[in-house]
């Protein structure tokens, strides 16, 4: 009888494939390694989750990689709890990213529904700041807004409004947060000066009145025919007599022919001339334009279409 000789691989795709399952397999053994190692110290951010970690019978916060683990001293391992990532409580302390959050009563702490924003007996918490004493009252509201029975919060805990209960979200779409309240009307927290909350109403983006005044953003549009402004694409907007680009009249534009070429680049014409925002093109012409092309580029020297 003669011996199995053994036969290596004789192409080199399976050559290459066994060096792969050959590296990967002593990647995986080095990985469980320093893992198993990691295990018997401070947490490692290569291998762990940021956040809360008991080891050994020491609490530690982990940065996010490659962050480093801080021992909190001050921590009950017996009784510490992670909430999240951010923040912790043991029997007599409320922690944020492994720091003491002053103050905080540990007993009632707790977590709102918006991240960063927790609460206790005693106050509103947004992060590490204080933004509330009124925690019984206090309300999560729509476009990162909150109140409680005194004031309406703004999303960074300034004050947008001093009037809570006559308070309301008016409009929340295309990056523009409208709001009211009884003397007020904001469009993201910028007050409009002269606008009338009782008859105020968004149109369309920036573009939005009230009985007497139309208004781009928080600006009033001079001379705005009222019952036939008409917003278009992006900041474009057309009344019986005028176009405006951001509320602002383009001199000479028709508004029965005008048309908005790429909302995204601030292009548009009109039956005789184009318009990069306010300013007419030079020697363009829009007759020649080519109906089937997208407008790709537009200055106020020049327009190009798409190939």
């Amino acid at each position: 009888m003669f011996a199995r000789r053994f036969k290596w691989p004789q192409t080199e795709k399976a050559h290459g494939t066994m060096q792969r399952k050959s590296t990967a397999a002593l990647c995986l053994i080095v990985a469980v390694i320093l893992l198993a190692c990691s295990r018997n110290g401070p947490p490692n951010s290569l291998f762990e989750s940021a956040g809360y970690h008991i080891r050994d019978g020491k609490v530690y916060y982990l940065d996010a990689f490659p962050g480093k683990a801080v021992e909190i001293s001050d921590g009950d391992p017996a009784t510490f709890k992670a909430l999240d990532a951010t923040y912790a409580v043991d029997t007599s302390r409320v922690y944020i990213n492994g720091r003491v959050l002053a103050g905080a009563d540990a007993a009632s702490f707790e977590l709102l529904d918006r991240s960063g924003f927790a609460k206790d007996r005693h106050h509103v918490y947004q992060h590490d700041r204080t933004v509330s004493d009124d925690p019984a009252h206090f309300e999560l509201l729509d476009g990162d807004l909150s109140k409680d029975s005194r004031v309406v919060y703004w999303s960074d805990g300034s004050v947008l409004s001093q009037d809570p209960t006559r308070f309301a979200i008016i409009s929340n779409a295309e990056h523009y947060l409208y709001t009211r309240d009884g003397s007020t009307v904001h469009v993201n927290s910028n007050p409009i000066a002269g606008a009338d909350p009782a008859t105020f109403q968004v149109l369309q983006g920036a573009y939005a009145r009230d009985a007497d005044t139309a208004f781009y953003f928080d600006q009033p549009i001079a001379d705005a025919e009222l019952t036939s402004l008409r917003p278009l694409d992006g900041p474009y907007a057309i009344d019986s007599s005028r176009v405006y680009w951001m509320g602002k009249p383009i001199d000479g534009a028709d508004p029965a022919t005008f048309r908005v070429l790429n909302a995204d680049i601030e292009c548009s014409a009109d039956e005789a001339r184009a318009y990069y925002r306010q300013t007419v093109i030079a020697d363009a012409d829009p007759r020649t334009f080519p109906s089937d092309q997208v407008v790709t580029n537009c200055s106020e020297t020049s327009i190009s279409f798409a190939q």
